[in-house]
């Protein structure tokens, strides 16, 4: 659980601005009073904010350091993404067993939110094999979405 005084920071890349779905990432940051930075240095970045899929309605959410850092914030963004007729879901590189969807549904179960565990694979081929297209991703660690320099690095200005 994050501590009151803590705050996340949070990276972007300038051309995320142009998605509704970024508005509401961008509110919820300014009233939890956490920071959103769109100039990469991976020293600085708690989480980032990486556009996909321009078409799709799909917003994955990593656990581990991301959710876990502060379940009440991503509580609500989870809240407002649901309202705003996205569906936010967990995207995680633990493995598919019953200790870690209790430890996950015990901080979600009253938000109506999918799981998925992709027990160490990574994420972004997971959901498409799925047949399932990310619009944005949420996550502390970019390398567990897709391997080095793929295009979804690129084109949010990580290289």
């Amino acid at each position: 659980m994050q501590i009151a005084e803590e705050k996340l920071t949070f990276y972007y890349n300038g051309n995320i601005k142009k998605v509704p779905a970024y508005h509401l990432i961008e509110a919820a940051i300014e009233e939890r009073g956490n920071y959103l930075v769109e100039f990469y240095n991976e020293f600085l970045i708690d989480i980032y904010v990486l556009l996909d899929n321009l078409d799709s309605k799909y917003i994955a959410i990593d656990w581990d350091n991301t959710v876990s850092a502060d379940p009440e914030f991503f509580i609500d963004l989870i809240r407002k993404f649901q309202k705003a007729g996205y569906t936010p879901f967990i995207c995680t590189l633990r493995a598919p067993d019953e200790e870690n969807i209790a430890e996950i549904t015990a901080v979600l179960a009253a938000r109506n939110i999918a799981i998925y565990l992709t027990d160490g694979q990574e994420k972004q081929s997971y959901m498409q094999n799925l047949g399932i297209n990310v619009h944005l991703w949420i996550d502390d660690f970019y390398p567990s979405i897709c391997r080095d320099a793929c295009l979804l690095f690129i084109q949010n200005g990580i290289e």
